[in-house]
């Protein structure tokens, strides 16, 4: 499926995108214009605030730290009724605080392994956060709905792929929609970087995993779910207390 469709033409943010539109077995496909995602919203020109408005984005759920919201705070649009902070405080999530560690040279590489072990840690460490986020998720009275942090790939990109997982999108596409980043954003980023980091001495390329969206980061993320806990709806009904109503809920909205 072509994506270019779902990617919302904004100026200030590079990776704000429908989470719709993916078929399913049974010739369902996800709901479009009710699930976005989205990197930090704090460098919204007015258009792009007015082209937000335009989908009726009722609810913004927040899961950057307290820290990072308050270095760049969030330019909201007139219909957001609803901005509900869920903090995960994961380090390598936390782009700036991390940038500014490699340029010190306190971290000198990371792994696609760290990568995954950061998003396994962050779902079993988050499990509130996660479990609240799903509860507005399913809900329909808070419709439309974007989801964000700073990059708009690690703690976004876990959730966007924990809804497509239980939506029974195709593994290959969830982590299509994962990687997606990178052509969005992670590679600008890197570019924009790459000259005071290397200035810094850093070496770039040791630490890229860290600075973009690995698609093996997240297949070791969903294949750790499969084996510790026979799946993803296994793991957020048995691990984060997520009620089976909210799941099904959740499917019976976004499918259609």
């Amino acid at each position: 499926m072509n994506r270019d469709s779902a990617v919302l033409p904004l100026t200030g943010a590079m990776n704000c995108r429908d989470v719709g539109g993916y078929e399913v077995d049974g010739g369902h496909h996800v709901r479009r214009n009710v699930l976005f995602r989205s990197d930090r919203l704090s460098g919204l020109s007015d258009d792009d605030r007015e082209e937000l408005a335009s989908y009726g984005i009722r609810t913004v759920v927040d899961f950057r730290t307290s820290a990072e919201s308050n270095r760049d705070v969030s330019r909201l649009w007139p219909t957001v009724t609803t901005h509900a902070p869920l903090p995960i405080g994961d380090e390598i999530a936390q782009q700036t605080e991390f940038v500014e560690r490699i340029r010190a040279g306190e971290i000198t590489s990371v792994t696609v392994n760290d990568v995954a072990d950061s998003y396994i840690e962050m779902l079993t460490e988050s499990g509130t956060q996660f479990a609240s986020f799903f509860d507005l998720a399913a809900d329909l009275d808070c419709w439309p709905l974007l989801f964000h942090c700073t990059a708009g790939k690690d703690r976004t990109g876990i959730a966007a792929a924990l809804v497509l997982e239980l939506c029974g999108v195709d593994r290959e596409c969830v982590l299509d929609d994962y990687e997606l980043t990178n052509e969005l954003r992670s590679e600008r980023r890197i570019n924009e970087l790459r000259p005071s980091l290397e200035a810094a001495g850093a070496d770039v390329e040791a630490i890229r995993p860290a600075l973009s969206a690995p698609r093996d980061a997240m297949a070791q993320t969903l294949r750790h779910l499969d084996t510790h806990y026979g799946g993803v709806e296994q793991f957020l009904v048995g691990q984060l207390g997520i009620y089976p109503e909210t799941i099904a809920t959740l499917r019976l909205n976004l499918l259609v």
